[in-house]
């Protein structure tokens, strides 16, 4: 399957959804299978920032990058915890997947596919090396880590070398 063949979110449907939070997003170019990860996230992160704006949805090695700017720190776990699971779900389907890394010397895009919907090439493909920062992320100082059996981002202590 290629790339451009996958189903996409289209910004005029999440306009709709989400009144004002997508009004000034320039770009929006993610699979729709990311479409649940983006809902939750401005579900969790609208009550503690009203005036939420994004302006982008890309793909960035293989995960989403949501690109607001919010200063709540509630809003930006949030985005943090939607781009992380976004690793471990297939952009096409919503289906568990992982981000599936080009063969060294190889040019191609990341891409968090599950099996099926990986190209017969990516099948082969690697595995991204889970480092000591996957999964983390810091907001104001304090360290956190996704937690995949609450769904949540818990306060954890600071990544090793940092």
């Amino acid at each position: 399957m290629f790339d451009h063949d996958i189903p996409r979110i289209k910004r005029d449907d999440l306009q709709s959804d989400h009144p004002g939070v997508f009004d000034a997003a320039k770009y929006v170019d993610v699979g729709i299978g990311w479409l649940p990860l983006v809902r939750d996230f401005v579900a969790e992160a609208l009550p503690h920032d009203p005036s939420l704006e994004v302006l982008e949805l890309k793909e960035k090695w293989g995960s989403l990058r949501i690109c607001c700017d919010t200063p709540a720190p509630q809003a930006r776990l949030a985005k943090g915890k939607a781009e992380i699971k976004s690793s471990l779900v297939c952009e096409v389907c919503g289906e568990p997947g992982y981000v599936r890394r080009p063969p060294p010397g190889r040019m191609a895009w990341w891409r968090c596919r599950c099996d099926e919907h990986a190209g017969d090439d990516q099948r082969t493909w690697p595995r991204r090396e889970v480092g000591a920062l996957t999964g983390m992320m810091q907001v104001r100082g304090v360290w956190y880590r996704y937690d995949a059996a609450t769904d949540a981002m818990i306060e954890t202590a600071p990544a090793e070398g940092r």
